[in-house]
């Protein structure tokens, strides 16, 4: 009982929190999401050290908060896009860096320092272009896809316990995570698609486009889920880190919008 209540006083305080520097502005947003996006790639990385490889810490997360940056201001149109050239002869210095370090594996340590770029920064920075979508009165931050992003994750996980418990008999990837199941995972789009349908009379947008986002972010959301415990798995751990009593790590919390982020920013091409 005393967990529970600890899960669930954390779990609206974490809420309370992203809501919130989301719908302030774009700084706000800006700024939390900056230093999220530092925290995960350093439980990422430390994740690979309880593995027993050494990835480049600091320079990862040097380059991880500069790829950030470069991508809120691409996004507001401070910068051209070309601006993301300027940064590659920084992921190449990680290869002379290592050089430098004398540790086992080079090669599996400069794959890691990489692998925690595009399995994280990226996925954090394309937030930036979801937050500020193609106008032609150029760009104008906006909450729309933001907020349904995580309310569409948090009510596919709600939904996906709900019905897995009291429905739940097939497994969706039993080796990796026993207790997902099939009618959990349909739990979770019904109530995504819920939420959705709320969302338009809020936002007075298409149930048509927030239907088929709300599908995508589940499914995604999903198997960034699996694909965390995964590698929890394969490394013997519970949880990612402490930063959050009762829901673990930070990367924990954010496993779904890994995938779930890339996935809806490439529909939102297709509709734009």
């Amino acid at each position: 009982m005393k967990e529970l209540v600890t899960r669930s006083i954390w779990g609206f305080f974490f809420a309370a929190s992203l809501t919130g520097a989301i719908l302030i502005g774009s700084y706000t947003f800006a700024a939390l999401f900056l230093v999220l996006s530092v925290f995960v790639l350093w439980e990422f990385y430390s994740l690979c050290h309880k593995a027993g490889y050494s990835p480049q810490i600091y320079p990862g997360l040097v380059v991880g908060s500069l790829i950030f940056l470069f991508s809120y201001l691409v996004a507001e149109d401070y910068f051209p896009a070309k601006a993301f050239l300027y940064l590659l002869p920084l992921i190449y210095a990680s290869f002379v860096y290592e050089l430098y370090r004398n540790k086992k594996n080079p090669l599996v340590n400069i794959a890691l320092t990489l692998l925690g770029i595009v399995y994280v920064t990226i996925p954090f920075s394309i937030l930036n272009f979801l937050a500020f979508p193609p106008s032609h009165d150029g760009p104008i931050y906006s909450n729309v896809i933001i907020i349904s992003l995580f309310l569409f994750v948090w009510a596919g996980d709600s939904g996906a316990y709900l019905f897995g418990v009291r429905f739940g008999k097939h497994r969706l990837f039993e080796r990796i995570s026993p207790k997902k199941s099939w009618e959990g995972l349909l739990g979770g789009i019904v109530t995504a698609l819920l939420i959705a349908w709320i969302l338009t009379y809020v936002y007075q947008y298409s149930f048509i486009v927030l239907g088929l986002l709300a599908i995508v972010v589940v499914i995604s959301g999903t198997l960034g889920d699996l694909i965390e415990s995964m590698f929890k798995r394969s490394i013997g751990v519970k949880d990612s880190g402490k930063f959050m009593p009762g829901h673990g790590g930070l990367l924990d919390r954010f496993d779904s919008i890994l995938l779930a982020s890339p996935a809806i920013y490439f529909l939102l091409q297709f509709f734009n």
